[in-house]
C-alpha cells in the first residue's frame, strides 16, 4: 500500500495517472463522441508518459496506434454528424410531428424523404389514383377537390395520401397546390419495408397519422357538407410494422 501511495505521489507518473483517469471517465460517457474524445486524451497522456518517463518504445508504439485509431473514428463520427445536420423542415417533421428520438430511426426516416417545392396549380394527388404517394406538408397550402368541387384545404403539418394508406382504396379526392409548398414525398412501399425492419418507424407513423386523420376528416366533411360530397375515412391506420 505504501509503495502504491509513493508511486501515486511521484510527479513523474502524473501522465500515467492522468491517462487512467481519462480512460475510466471515457467508459462512463453515454455519448460516443465524448467517449472518443476522452479516450483520445487518455492515449495522448500515456504517450507522454512513455516518452518522458519510462522511455518504453514498445508501449509508445501501441499507445500511438490507440491514439490514431481513436482519432480516425472521431473524425468519421464528426463527419457523419455534419452530413446529418437537419434543416428546419426536417427538424419539424422528425421532432414535432413524428416525435422520433432514436438516431438510427431518424437516419432511416431521412432516407425515405424526398424534399421538393411544389408550384401553384400542380396536382399532387389525382382523385381515383391508385396508391397515391404519402406527402408531408412543411409549408404552403393545397386545395382538396372531390368531383371538381373544393371540399377542404390542407396546410403546414398535414399529411396527404394517408386516407388511401388507411383504407387501401384509391384516392377519394384530388389535391392541388394553392400556395407554393414545401413538401416531403414518402414512398409508401419503402416506408412499409422500413417499418418491417424497424418497428419504431411504423409506430411513429401510426401515431402521427392517427393524430391528424380524425381532425382532417372532420374539417373536410364540414366543408363538403354544403355540396353533399362527404369524404369518409377510418379512425385508425393499420400497423405498418406488421
Amino acid at each position: 500500500m505504501g509503495s502504491f501511495i509513493r508511486e501515486l505521489a511521484d510527479p513523474g507518473n502524473i501522465y500515467a495517472h492522468l491517462s487512467y483517469v481519462l480512460l475510466i471517465a471515457s467508459m462512463m460517457m453515454t455519448s460516443l463522441r465524448r467517449l472518443r474524445i476522452l479516450a483520445l486524451c487518455s492515449g495522448i497522456a500515456a504517450m507522454l508518459h512513455f516518452t518522458l518517463q519510462t522511455r518504453d518504445s514498445a508501449s509508445l508504439v501501441w499507445e500511438t496506434l490507440f491514439v490514431v485509431a481513436n482519432a480516425a473514428q472521431l473524425v468519421i463520427l464528426l463527419y457523419r454528424s455534419r452530413r446529418h445536420d437537419l434543416r428546419p423542415d426536417e427538424h419539424e417533421l422528425l421532432d414535432q410531428v413524428l416525435r422520433v428520438r432514436d438516431p438510427a430511426s431518424r437516419r432511416r426516416l431521412l432516407a425515405l424523404l424526398q424534399w421538393r417545392d411544389a408550384q401553384v396549380g400542380e396536382a399532387l394527388i389525382e382523385q381515383g389514383e391508385c396508391e397515391p404517394p404519402l406527402i408531408y406538408i412543411a409549408s404552403g397550402a393545397a386545395a382538396v377537390e372531390h368531383d371538381g368541387q373544393q371540399v377542404g384545404v390542407c396546410g403546414q403539418g398535414d399529411f396527404l395520401g394517408e386516407m388511401s394508406l388507411v383504407s387501401g382504396e384509391r384516392a377519394s379526392a384530388s389535391v392541388v397546390v394553392a400556395n407554393r409548398m414545401r413538401i416531403a414525398v414518402i414512398d409508401r412501399h419503402a416506408l412499409e419495408d422500413a417499418a418491417r425492419q424497424s418497428p419504431e418507424i411504423g409506430y411513429v407513423f401510426d401515431s402521427a397519422i392517427n393524430r391528424g386523420l380524425a381532425d382532417k376528416v372532420l374539417r373536410m366533411n364540414q366543408s363538403a357538407a354544403a355540396s353533399g360530397a362527404v369524404i369518409s375515412g377510418n379512425q385508425g391506420i393499420p400497423d405498418l410494422a406488421s
